[in-house]
Order: structure tokens, then sequence, then C-alpha cells
């Protein structure tokens, strides 16, 4: 017997937005820990968006929880960085920060090629 879950957010779009602009808002001040705050709770009521998963790892890199911040954009985008075309901003913007903690960790190699795909992708 199969059993049928409901997958819908329990948050409408326009709520959704307004929490994660003031995930933004409270990051942009230095209130990193409040702003995590709502991110973990997003995501304890099943939010599982692309923008809630880049604010968790936005988050974990202001944070300098470098491995937390790449399973997050690992979950999210897979293998981007492997010779796939960047064709939006937010997955461009997404490869910076993965590029930036390939740097901070000491993979300056796949921090430098993951910067020459982004600005070829220009």
């Amino acid at each position: 017997m199969s059993v049928l879950v409901d997958v819908r957010s329990p948050l409408s779009d326009q709520q959704r937005d307004y929490l994660l602009m003031t995930v933004f808002v409270f990051a942009r001040n230095g209130e990193t820990q409040r702003a995590k705050q709502i991110v973990d709770g997003l995501l304890a009521i099943g939010e599982r968006s692309t923008k809630v998963r880049t604010a968790q790892a936005v988050l974990a890199f202001l944070a300098e929880d470098y491995a937390l911040a790449l399973n997050c954009l690992d979950r999210m985008d897979g293998d981007l960085h492997q010779d796939k075309p960047l064709n939006d901003e937010a997955a461009r913007m997404r490869q910076y920060l993965r590029a930036r903690c390939y740097y901070s960790v000491g993979r300056e190699d796949e921090a430098s090629d993951i910067a020459a795909q982004i600005s070829a992708a220009r």
C-alpha cells in the first residue's frame, strides 16, 4: 500500500520571500544568529527551496562553516561546478560562494577553476 505525502509548503511564496528578506536584513546588519534562527525554522517546517538552501549556505559561509556551506551548495547544484553552463545570476552567485569556500579551505586550484568559469559565463 502506497502512502501519499503532501509536500506543499505551509507558507505562501509571499510569506517565504518576506522571511528570506528578513534573513538578508539581519545578515546584512551582522545579526547572523537571528538570521540563522529563521532559516532553521524554515527548514524545520519543510521548506527546501533553492532560496532557503542558498540562505543556509550563505549563513554557513559567514559563520566560517565551509563544510556545511559546500554541503548545501552540493545539494542544490550537484555537479554544477563540472563544466556545466551557468545560465542565471543565482547559479553564478552560488558558484562564487563555492569558490570562496574552496579558497577558504585551501583548495585554491578548484577555486580558480570556478572563478574562470564564472568569468567566461559573463
